[in-house]
């Protein structure tokens, strides 16, 4: 009875928040991964961490991160944040460092000022971006990975032979 009243409550606070506020929380159902939205006109300062997805249309000034998740940041969105993520898809503008797990992509809207850490970046025509890029190790050893697997059984031999006798 505890906790379906304290479920109760807690989607009485998410209704209250995605209907005055325009955060969104929580599950859109029992099974679906874990979602959020600062809407148009929210402005969030913090440290802000989730699981699975995070759209920003609003404004978040702080630190956001999340082991794997996906952080979408909407046309409206502007973000002046250090980033920490799976994976970053910037429509709107971003300020600060971003370090991404998988990729980074940045639209034909997008603007983006600072530095980026990630395996894989995508910049679409008439994006904007002013910073540094480094690819991390991970992308550097999965293209040797492929480029290996793709040479002749031969050629892989002899790469095994000298790599075990040194010449």
């Amino acid at each position: 009875m505890v906790n379906q009243e304290r479920s109760a409550r807690i989607g009485g606070v998410a209704r209250v928040l995605e209907k005055m506020m325009g955060i969104r929380l929580g599950k859109a159902n029992g099974g679906a991964p874990d979602e959020g939205l600062i809407g148009q006109g929210v402005e969030v300062s913090g440290n802000i961490t989730f699981a699975d997805r995070l759209e920003i249309e609003g404004k978040v000034t702080g630190k956001i991160s999340s082991e794997g998740g996906s952080l979408i940041i909407g046309e409206f969105g502007t973000v002046k944040a250090e980033i920490d993520i799976g994976v970053c898809v910037i429509h709107g503008n971003l300020e600060g460092d971003l370090t991404a797990r998988s990729r980074v992509e940045i639209h034909r809207t997008g603007r983006v000022a600072g530095d980026l850490l990630t395996p894989i970046l995508i910049v679409e025509e008439g994006a904007i971006f002013n910073g540094a890029v480094r690819m991390s190790q991970e992308a550097v050893e999965r293209k040797a990975l492929v480029e290996v697997e793709s040479e002749p059984n031969e050629i892989q031999e002899k790469r095994k032979t000298r790599g075990i006798f040194g010449g």
